[in-house]
């Protein structure tokens, strides 16, 4: 072996060392970041602000790119020129999954021959995105890392992982797949300039990336239609609508933790399959406080716009209805809890000739379902008064 040549393996020996460290330095950076004792608003949005996956998809389906995701967009144009920039450097989903795959081994598990699904996946859910619709953007692994603490899907790639050593990273997850799309695409520009004689694999990408695309589109449609017919869900304020929203959210769970009263909750399945693990609203314990707008502050991908406090008021989450059946005041009974905790002003009582009794009259154009009446209702099983979606 010569100088030369020993020189080359140090040198590696060094910048391999150096990357381990820097990418052991960003697992605990994140975790603080995510910490639930630790963790601000901003910090919480940090870790799955980073993956460009989730800016590229949610630009494209909000026609705006959230201020959260210029960072990401930052990471993409680094991955355009250093491949996989972020899986060797910075991924803390990756770091995690190394000691899986370590373990996998040690176990003598065989990943087996898998086809490479993750640029697939990318480009169904770019082709979705152009409909509103990204189908798969919940796959990101640095959204995955962001639901540690709420979700189990981090859980569930580390257990595949193990089972099926190295197919995650290297067949299945669309961050890295998007970074090599991101390189393989500013190459070929490249080339257009530099010049290069055989074109075939320049084509070959063309043509997966047009079948992927229309691909996705046309799943993101049918999805659109087969969901019109489910049923709505209370969501958290300015929240996107419909499919567009069940596409955006990414499950990253932040918006659950922030929320100060706890009546933000993961969907565990009471909207149909592709509503699991997206936000839901309940009031069983409080309601959605008038000052407070921290969920939209947090959201990576833009499912939940960021709301000013002063216009919260006329941002709609749903409308109460009353059961009179179960009111406390068709039976003579006194109770006032809903209009004396209603933050609006949009409660109050009438005497109704026909029961000869009060009865609660909500005012639309005053009332933004922010569930305080729900919350204080004292009836019980049932509530006599329930905030419902529109």
């Amino acid at each position: 072996m010569t100088r030369d040549e020993r020189s080359e393996i140090s040198a590696r020996g060094r910048r391999s060392r150096a990357r381990q460290v820097v990418r052991a330095a960003c697992l605990l950076a994140a975790v603080g970041a995510l910490w639930p004792f630790t963790a601000e608003v901003g910090s919480l949005r940090l870790v799955p602000s980073l993956s460009p996956f989730v800016a590229v998809s949610a630009g494209i389906a909000a026609r705006a790119v959230p201020l959260a995701a210029w960072l990401g967009i930052v990471v993409g144009v680094v991955a355009m020129f250093q491949r996989r920039v972020l899986c060797r450097w910075i991924c803390p989903t990756g770091l995690c999954l190394e000691g899986a795959n370590w373990l996998g081994r040690r176990l003598k598990r065989n990943p087996g021959r898998w086809p490479s699904i993750g640029r697939w996946i990318v480009l169904l859910t770019l082709g979705g995105a152009c409909l509103g619709y990204p189908l798969l953007l919940w796959l990101d692994p640095l959204a995955l890392f962001a639901g540690v603490f709420t979700t189990f899907g981090l859980a569930a790639v580390v257990a595949f992982t193990i089972l099926w050593p190295g197919l995650w990273c290297g067949r299945l997850c669309p961050l890295g797949a998007f970074q090599d799309l991101l390189h393989a695409g500013f190459a070929s520009v490249r080339s257009l300039f530099v010049g290069k004689r055989d074109g075939s694999e320049e084509a070959g990408l063309s043509r997966r990336v047009v079948l992927g695309a229309a691909a996705g589109a046309g799943s993101a449609a049918i999805l659109c239609f087969a969901q019109r017919n489910d049923a709505p869900a209370l969501r958290p304020p300015n929240a996107r609508t419909g499919p567009q929203f069940l596409g955006l959210c990414t499950r990253c769970g932040n918006c659950v933790r922030v929320c100060p009263t706890g009546v933000i909750e993961h969907d565990v399945g009471g909207h149909g399959l592709a509503s699991l693990l997206t936000p839901v609203l309940s009031f069983r314990r409080g309601y959605c406080r008038e000052d407070c707008t921290r969920c939209g502050e947090v959201c990576p991908s833009g499912a939940i716009r960021p709301l000013p406090v002063r216009d919260k008021a006329t941002v709609r989450i749903g409308l109460p209805r009353v059961d009179r059946d179960v009111c406390l005041l068709s039976e003579d009974r006194e109770c006032s809890a809903c209009a004396r905790w209603c933050p609006y002003g949009a409660i109050r009582y009438v005497f109704s000739e026909e029961s000869y009794s009060l009865q609660v009259k909500i005012d639309p154009q005053k009332c933004n379902g922010c569930g305080a009446c729900e919350a204080a209702c004292p009836t019980k099983p049932r509530k006599a008064i329930v905030v419902l979606p529109v």
